[in-house]
């Protein structure tokens, strides 16, 4: 039995295997014809090609004699995919638009060297000084004195750039150290230098990110435009900028190495320095964050330092209770596709208080989005919020859904009708649509600890998650995309089983248990 191989994926579909065996049944027969004409001195005729649909009238009456077969037997397995699809947020071919390894010059910042160290370094080239960088004369240069900011910049800049993984590296622990030895001066009268939201925003936008996707939205806006970073930035490249390089680009593949060496500077900086950026710009700071997590090439790859400097960004953030809905609705935003918006959900670190209640609040408006609900208020309570939940819960029915669906695609069609062919796919939409609902769903309920005085609410849950989906959900083996939500489904009711087990009632609640149909 043989395998086909498409986009790097082994697949062995019904619809392959009769095709393999009508080129078989072919080949003995043009085989045993061969045999026929050489035993009668004919010669060798044109042979008919296999696989050529169009060579015979036979094949295409064979195609269709198993039409109805392959219909009613083939099976649907990836209408619901593990991982969410993604967007393309770097584009390789404008990295290095402002400045790269070869273009930054320690000597061009205006900096003038003080100690012995400092001097040898100014006299050196750019490769020479990438050298004793990483070899450590930095690090011992600035042991018990204030590293300068101008070093400092372009330590951060050159991490972010240089293409070998290994220096990069090098040089993130050379600005770590420096940074941290920085910090130890108590009776410095200024904070350690962190970078600013421009340098930040610099660096990501010259490894090929645009800046329509470093601030996406049109009312969460830094001080400067895109014009400004540049000119700002090339500025303190003593004006050079990247003109010796002909804006050839620097990376050929996603720099993993170098964001990854970026944020985790990021996440240290913020720790050691909680009030070094105000509200705003934290604000900016996670949904940048957010949007270039939803990098394609980036779903492989375990972001625990975005997370890490996530929990910093939400601990230093001051007015917490008045930015929480700010941020929830301004995380919505990010994305069209569900899948996605699932995906920012679950990066949101769940180890903390504030990360649990932005996990819960942010899913609730994410819900009565996909639901075409307007989300005025965001409920901060546990009560409130299972409340709410229970409302939103009723109206994911996945027939219901489905009718929506029709309705909106057939007043799209010209005659009003559609075939039964889209009539299928909408329905897979229905129901992968519903396994992102259920899946925020449990994020909602399922993040913190409850009292049993909730313990009402979730038997409320029990019974419409019971009543309007499940039941509404008949499985049929070449649909598996329908188990998969029903196996979802029987997830989320153990788990409301065993909170509502734990969650004990006292003798003055008991009159609370029972619940009418929901």
């Amino acid at each position: 039995m043989k395998e086909h191989v498409h986009s790097g994926t082994y697949t062995n579909t019904l619809e392959r295997l009769v095709k393999e065996m009508e080129d078989t049944q072919r080949l003995d027969e043009l085989q045993k014809q061969l045999q026929e004409d050489i035993r009668q001195g004919r010669g060798i005729k044109s042979p008919i090609r296999i696989g050529d649909q169009d060579s015979t009238d036979d094949e295409d009456g064979l195609l269709e004699e198993h039409r109805e077969f392959l219909k009613k037997f083939s099976i649907t397995i990836d209408a619901i995919p593990d991982h969410h699809p993604g967007e393309e947020i770097f584009n390789f071919l404008n990295s290095g638009k402002i400045f790269n390894q070869y273009t930054l010059d320690l000597r061009d910042s205006g900096f003038i060297g003080q100690s012995a160290v400092e001097k040898l370094i100014l006299k050196s080239g750019k490769t020479d000084q990438i050298f004793l960088t990483t070899q450590g004369f930095l690090t011992s240069a600035y042991h018990y004195v204030q590293c300068p900011v101008p070093v400092l910049k372009w330590l951060f800049r050159m991490m972010s750039v240089h293409t070998d993984c290994i220096v990069s590296v090098q040089i993130l622990s050379t600005l770590m150290e420096i940074t941290i030895r920085n910090d130890t001066f108590s009776d410095s009268p200024v904070w350690p230098w962190i970078p600013s939201l421009s340098d930040i925003a610099a660096v990501f936008f010259n490894m090929g990110i645009d800046f329509r996707f470093l601030f996406p939205l049109e009312n969460l806006q830094p001080d400067f435009n895109e014009d400004n970073l540049v000119s700002e930035t090339q500025m303190t490249l003593g004006g050079k900028g990247n003109e010796d390089s002909s804006c050839k680009p620097i990376f050929s593949a996603l720099p993993e190495t170098n964001i990854l060496n970026v944020v985790k500077f990021l996440g240290l900086c913020t720790s050691i320095h909680p009030e070094g950026y105000q509200d705003h710009e934290i604000m900016l700071l996670i949904l940048m964050l957010f949007k270039m997590s939803l990098e394609k090439q980036l779903k492989q790859i375990p972001l625990v330092d975005f997370q890490s400097l996530l929990i910093n960004l939400m601990k230093n953030i001051r007015d917490w209770n008045t930015k929480v809905p700010e941020l929830c609705l301004a995380i919505n935003e990010l994305s069209s596709h569900p899948h996605n918006l699932l995906w920012l959900v679950q990066l949101v670190p769940n180890w903390t208080s504030r990360g649990r209640q932005l996990r819960q609040c942010l899913s609730l408006v994410i819900i009565s989005k996909l639901l075409d609900e307007k989300c005025e208020d965001i409920p901060n309570t546990n009560n409130l919020q299972i409340s709410v939940l229970h409302q939103y819960l009723v109206q994911m029915k996945p027939s219901d859904l489905l009718k929506k669906m029709v309705l909106k695609k057939r007043a799209e069609q010209p005659n009003g009708t559609i075939d039964e062919s889209l009539h299928l796919e909408l329905e897979k939409q229905a129901y992968y649509l519903t396994y992102i609902l259920l899946h925020l769903v449990g994020e909602v309920s399922c993040s913190h600890s409850f009292s049993s005085g909730q313990r009402r609410h979730f038997v409320l849950l029990c019974g419409a998650l019971e009543k309007h989906v499940k039941c509404d959900i008949r499985e049929d083996a070449r649909l598996f995309y329908r188990t998969k939500v029903k196996d979802l489904v029987a997830r989320i009711h153990g788990k409301w089983q065993e909170i509502i087990q734990n969650c004990r009632p006292t003798q003055g609640q008991l009159h609370d248990f029972w619940v009418p149909d929901s």
